[in-house]
């Protein structure tokens, strides 16, 4: 490796001594931070980088101080000799302080401390955040202050073979027929058939408009009254010229499953009719869709609509424990779900960083679970993580939860617009929050009420197991061996099921968790050893089956199945699975790379009689950045997703559903399911549904909610409602075509209804970066998106809404292009051509 570069000046640093976690008003740290990125692989597998530590104090720096920081996981390489050390507090934590080598650093002076780390770092949303100084003189520890951190841009990127090449998104963008003309029934979900009305004429809509309907639905039409008002600025009243009518089918007419209805319009008329209040409500949604992208006075044809959903099952999951979402914030987030038809809410309130939601009788849960700050024990709040935010007091995204009272409003308010809220308990994996609570409790009683205190002890204190979990913590796992953790587990479902009783909003399931439980787990505990030879079992897969299994019989005492990711379905013997899977209500499925062989599983538990939602990574992971372009936000584990790749997911063909690897190569989608599992007529029939996965890593605050929601979700949304398209029964050039053709329909609806929509109702939305290209000495450029501006430099600045504006092909020398893509306010990243 190579050497470390240092410059040391001064004595004694000026220390704070007052113990405690919040800072004082206005204190600062003697210090400031500059991070900047350094070579790649200088050892096989780790980047260097440095940080330098400057000394913005009047009086030398000592030795008695650390600074902790936030990133995510990666391990750290540094040199013996180092006289700054920087290491692992846990998982995504990390500290730094001065080695017995360490040299007073004088006022104003710096000094530079590199190291190495694995993992990579290819995206500014990775870097180090979240710097904290803590003072250590004597046996006090000083309060954290805040250290001030500037972030160096990532070098040289454009030259990176991962880098989106502008060229390849021009000539991406070029494949797609975006210049349609828009028809008014072109809305999102798409409807499924939509014909002239025969015999009637089309109508305008001034400012108002009657609504009538039968008692049954006078929940949607509340609805619809409150949105033709603040959307389409409509007045309700009892006499104007256009009616909307709700009501039930005709007696004579069937519906295809319970979310069917139909529209019929003219003559004045609007007339919306289902079989359920669902089905009402969904074509209430369709009405208001096809006003979007009109202006008063609105247009309605006169419109003959029947439609329906293919998958029952339509949802989005959102992690609100790694970093908080406030209950206004996710009722908002159910509204606009909801509008486009998404019928369930996956509510992830419980993982290794955060519990958010109020238990009564276990306290702890929220009191630490729910906070992060700064701690050495754990026994009031848990280690900062991701944000890095050391307070715990503090309104970040790092605290917070949802009271009994606010989580009971919630299912009101999402029942009301028929969404279905399920709530997931992350068991016994990814449950670090719990496990820490419990912890905290035990030292709470265990001196006065010694029962009390192991009455929910989720962990083992004799316990040795050396294991790492999917995302680097060593201690996650809940003992499944110790009668305490089902006790804590019945405790926390009986909680539940109170709550949705009060609400009087139904509960069919409980989402268990059940992933990535890592290898180790269980061996080092002689609680689950004894319990292993009392039982018979020689595996820690014995273990989690065993686990799932009690849980899954205890809901079903409640009457009420289990739900879990696609490790509740694997490695079972076929009478476990044959139990099981009556028991399951949905096996969320999400392994689904096929560089990784990991695209079967899928099919492989349909076709044991499981259900299935599919939650295919590689299609449906919000949290996945839209591209590789080190500016856009997001993780890159599996792959980079954009609203396309939602928009390509087949449900019933799901290895055609990746047209490109996980490195942005195209691959054939005709021969992508050779040799692999065919699913059966019988699993078919276990296919429920879809749903997108927003984990919250790279999250700070709602706004990074809604953009990586934004258009994203639309893919799923289109692919939901309309599990076969038209290009899904063809194949090689045929099948291509058709499907840029629908794909540029799919983004001109976008770019002219739902942008417009998002812009006025303040949600945050992406763009795509334009693609560039120079031919015959012309610079070239393009877009899907249609309204948006192209704007671009030749000197090297970056691009803003007073650059060039290009229109056509113009002539250009330059060796570097810069282009930015701006619409209704917003602007992408910035693409960078560099031209030989």
């Amino acid at each position: 490796m190579r050497n470390i570069l240092y410059t040391i000046w001064g004595s004694l640093c000026l220390l704070l001594l007052i113990s405690g976690c919040k800072s004082t008003d206005g204190a600062k740290a003697p210090v400031s931070l500059t991070w900047k990125m350094g070579a790649v692989e200088v050892q096989p597998g780790y980047y260097e980088n440095s940080f330098v530590l400057k000394n913005i104090s009047d009086v030398p720096l000592g030795k008695d101080w650390i600074i902790y920081y936030s990133q995510l996981p990666r391990e750290i390489l540094q040199e013996e000799s180092a006289p700054v050390k920087v290491e692992v507090v846990n998982a995504n934590f990390f500290r730094m302080y001065p080695a017995e080598n360490f040299q007073p650093l004088a006022p104003g002076d710096s000094l530079i401390v590199k190291f190495c780390c694995t993992n990579g770092l290819k995206k500014m949303s990775h870097a180090p955040e979240g710097t904290y100084w803590v003072s250590q003189a004597g046996s006090k520890q000083g309060i954290p202050l805040p250290v001030g951190l500037t972030i160096q841009p990532l070098k040289g990127m454009e030259t990176e073979d991962w880098y989106p090449a502008p060229d390849k998104i021009y000539a991406s963008n070029l494949a797609l027929e975006t210049t349609a003309q828009l028809q008014q029934t072109d809305i999102f979900p798409s409807v499924k058939e939509a014909v002239p009305a025969t015999g009637k004429e089309g109508f305008a809509i001034e400012n108002k408009v009657k609504l009538t309907f039968h008692p049954d639905f006078a929940n949607e039409a509340e609805l619809l009254k409150e949105k033709l008002a603040t959307i389409h600025g409509l007045e309700v009243v009892s006499e104007a010229p256009v009616t909307v009518h709700l009501d039930y089918l005709p007696e004579r007419e069937a519906a295809v499953n319970g979310e069917y209805y139909r529209i019929d319009t003219g003559n004045g008329l609007i007339n919306i009719s289902a079989s359920t209040s669902h089905g009402i409500f969904n074509g209430t949604q369709t009405l208001l869709s096809l006003l979007k992208g009109q202006e008063k006075p609105f247009r309605l044809e006169a419109l003959s609509i029947r439609d329906y959903p293919d998958l029952p099952y339509r949802g989005q999951m959102l992690d609100i424990a790694r970093n908080f979402t406030t209950v206004e914030h996710l009722k908002k987030l159910v509204d606009v779900i909801s509008s486009y038809k998404l019928n369930v809410l996956h509510f992830h309130f419980s993982d290794d960083e955060g519990w958010r939601l109020e238990i009564p009788g276990l306290e702890e849960l929220t009191s630490v679970g729910a906070r992060r700050g700064h701690t050495t024990d754990e026994l009031e709040c848990l280690y900062p993580g991701y944000d890095g935010n050391y307070d715990p007091s503090a309104a970040t995204s790092g605290n917070g939860y949802y009271t009994r009272e606010e989580f009971i409003d919630l299912l009101r308010y999402a029942a009301q617009r028929h969404v279905r809220v399920i709530p997931e308990i992350e068991s016994p994996g990814h449950a670090r929050a719990a496990i820490v609570s419990m912890k905290a409790r035990y030292h709470k009683y265990v001196n006065t009420a010694p029962e009390k205190a192991n009455e929910y002890l989720l962990s083992d204190a004799q316990d040795t197991s050396r294991y790492v979990s999917a995302q680097s913590y060593t201690d996650n796992v809940m003992n499944v061996a110790l009668p305490s953790t089902y006790r804590f587990m019945e405790k926390v479902i009986r909680e539940l099921i109170a709550m949705y009783e009060e609400a009087e909003v139904p509960l069919t399931t409980i989402h268990l968790g059940g992933d990535e439980v890592p290898e180790g787990a269980w061996m080092g505990s002689p609680v689950c050893r004894t319990f292993m030879d009392e039982h018979g079992m020689t595996s820690a897969h014995e273990l989690s089956e065993y686990y799932i299994t009690k849980m899954a019989d205890y809901l079903q005492q409640h009457h009420l199945q289990f739900s879990g990711w696609q490790e509740v379905a694997l490695g079972h013997p076929e009478t476990t699975d044959r139990h099981l899977n009556q028991l399951a209500a949905g096996v969320y499925c999400w392994n689904t790379v096929p560089e990784w062989e990991a695209d079967e599983i899928p099919y492989q538990i349909a076709n044991k009689g499981y259900p299935v939602i599919l939650c295919n990574v590689n299609n449906f992971y919000l949290d996945l950045a839209y591209d590789a372009h080190p500016d856009e936000r997001g993780l890159s584990w599996a792959g980079y997703v954009d609203e396309s790749k939602g928009f390509s997911m087949l449900p019933y063909s799901i290895y055609r559903s990746s047209r490109t690897d996980m490195a942005g190569n195209p691959v054939d989608p005709d021969i992508a399911g050779k040799g692999k599992t065919t699913l059966t007529a019988f699993g078919k029939e276990y296919i429920q549904g879809v749903q997108a996965q927003l984990f919250a890593e790279t999250i700070r605050d709602f706004e990074w909610v809604e953009y990586y929601t934004f258009p994203k979700i639309l893919g799923l949304v289109e692919r939901g409602w309309n599990a076969f398209p038209a290009w899904s029964t063809l194949a090689g050039e045929k099948e291509r075509q058709a499907f840029n053709k629908e794909l540029g329909l799919f983004y001109s609806k976008v770019s002219e209804k739902e942008m417009p929509h998002w812009a006025s109702r303040s949600i945050n939305f992406h763009l795509p970066h334009p693609g560039l290209c120079i031919k015959e000495g012309q610079l070239h450029a393009s877009t899907p998106i249609r309204g948006g501006e192209i704007r671009y430099t030749t000197d090297g600045t970056e691009p803003t809404l007073h650059s060039e504006l290009w229109k056509a092909p113009v002539a250009c020398d330059a060796s570097v292009v810069k282009a930015k893509l701006f619409y209704l306010n917003k602007e992408s990243v910035t693409s960078t051509l560099k031209v030989d």
